[in-house]
């Protein structure tokens, strides 16, 4: 079953990817040079296949986005077009509702952001 947290990751790197400049294939092929030590062009593809359906599907991980965008937020391309990639750190030592709307601020700043970046 999805989550909010996943379809926010999926909005995030959609975003990212559109602001660099990358189509998901290109986004798979430096998540896939970053994660593996293979050139392997068969193993690429797949790869390519799967990051399609998991930046679509509902049910996928929240861990396995947010480590593509640990990823992401170090390559020079996001570097260099000064892009901040919202990172959200769980506590346990705050309440649930506070940290709800800790990420709901967190959220619309970035929206903020965003949409004035656009203009």
């Amino acid at each position: 079953m999805g989550t909010e947290r996943t379809l926010e990751l999926q909005k995030v790197i959609e975003s990212l990817i559109a602001r660099v400049g990358w189509s998901r294939k290109a986004l798979a092929r430096q998540l896939h040079w970053e994660l593996n030590d293979t050139d392997d062009e068969d193993e690429l593809k797949r790869f390519e296949e799967r990051l399609k359906k998991e930046l679509t599907r509902p049910t996928t991980k929240p861990e396995l986005l947010e480590r593509y965008l640990d990823v992401l937020r170090q390559l020079p391309e996001v570097e260099k077009a000064r892009l901040v990639v919202p990172q959200y750190v769980a506590t346990a030592s705050l309440d649930p509702e506070i940290e709800s709307a800790l990420m709901d601020i967190s959220r619309d700043l970035s929206r903020s952001l965003g949409s004035k970046k656009a203009t």
